[in-house]
């Protein structure tokens, strides 16, 4: 895990990469929530024919900051609506830590160091429907503990790792 205090905007997170005694490159920056349901099941998607990268292989709800966006957290909340629709109520909660995660991708072959920042959520009423269907195969949900690693991203494995180490 790249750091577990939360950033709020581009600026902060700047500042906050400044910290390291490193050159990160390319960098663009993305938001995911782990979304638990009522019986604690987390939900993840699993990454499409049209996805940028890691096609196949199950990741947290989320996606890239864009500049219009405010802040991280209306990012993370712009991101589920698009991704799970409007017809899931998912409370955004407590920020997990930002993950560094280079990756090549598929359409241009440009190495970019993804800087991840993820949260937990919970799905307070209502359903996720898949609004990606390029994108995200559809979503699977079971018991955090229950998901076959080999299935899932990096950044997701991760931080479900640090999720349940912490639990």
């Amino acid at each position: 895990m790249l750091f577990q205090d939360e950033v709020n905007t581009i600026e902060e997170l700047v500042e906050k990469l400044s910290d390291f005694d490193q050159d990160f490159g390319k960098i663009k920056t993305c938001v995911i929530c782990f979304v638990f349901d009522k019986d604690n099941n987390l939900i993840l998607n699993r990454r499409g024919p049209g996805a940028r990268d890691e096609v196949g292989m199950l990741q947290a709800i989320g996606g890239s900051v864009n500049n219009s966006d405010v802040d991280f957290r209306s990012a993370m909340v712009r991101e589920l609506k698009e991704e799970a629709g409007d017809k899931a109520d998912i409370e955004l909660g407590n920020f997990l830590g930002a993950f560094l995660n280079p990756a090549k991708d598929k359409n241009t072959g440009e190495i970019i160091n993804w800087v991840i920042l993820a949260y937990v959520g919970r799905l307070v009423s209502g359903e996720v429907v898949n609004m990606e269907p390029d994108r995200c195969i559809g979503f699977e949900k079971m018991q955090m503990e229950d998901f076959d690693s080999s299935e899932v991203s990096l950044s997701t494995y991760t931080f479900m790792q640090h999720m349940l180490k912490n639990k």
